[in-house]
């Protein structure tokens, strides 16, 4: 006998999540406002898993605050803590790039096992824009940025194809 689970709205990339990633364009301060909304205890939680004051934290990404500034080591930080990269994304729109999280690379050095994934990682591409056009309607956000996420993988993986097959280039030695 098999078993069901329900997953509730939000998890995944469904027609519409509880929460959306940042919005393209969004400015530095707003991503690191996003940060410190989204992280579970707001700024006095992520304060304090950084090792800063909340009160400063606080007034740093407070827009009207002229006397404290977030630093780039703040926004790191406030990135790293939360594994929110929302800052790291702005900054990439500004400057007319994206960012994508890497995918570890798991063939171990075997040319068949990269080979594998990345077929696999070809595969789920291919899924994500078929699902994304097949109806011929609108496509969703969701359905953009999971297009997005696997485009991502997939670069990663044929990067790893690449890796693996230059291991087995030979070195070019000198004739002399």
């Amino acid at each position: 006998m098999g078993s069901t689970f329900a997953i509730g709205v939000g998890f995944g990339y469904g027609v519409s999540a509880a929460d959306s990633d940042i919005a393209r364009g969004m400015c530095l301060q707003d991503a690191a406002r996003l940060i410190s909304e989204r992280y579970k205890g707001g700024v006095p939680a992520l304060a304090e898993a950084m090792g800063v004051s909340a009160n400063t934290l606080q007034h740093k990404l407070n827009p009207n605050n002229k006397s404290h500034k977030l630093t780039l080591d703040d926004a790191l930080a406030m990135q790293q803590v939360s594994g929110l990269p929302f800052v790291l994304h702005a900054m990439a729109g500004a400057m007319a790039h994206s960012c994508m999280p890497e995918v570890p690379d798991q063939s171990g050095g075997d040319p068949v096992e990269a080979f594998m994934r990345f077929q696999q990682g070809m595969g789920e591409f291919t899924a994500a824009v078929a699902d994304a056009l097949i109806d011929g309607n609108e496509t969703s956000r969701n359905a953009f940025r999971r297009i997005e996420a696997r485009a991502g993988d997939l670069m990663a993986l044929v990067g790893y194809m690449v890796a693996v097959v230059a291991q087995r280039v030979p070195e070019v030695r000198d004739a002399a």
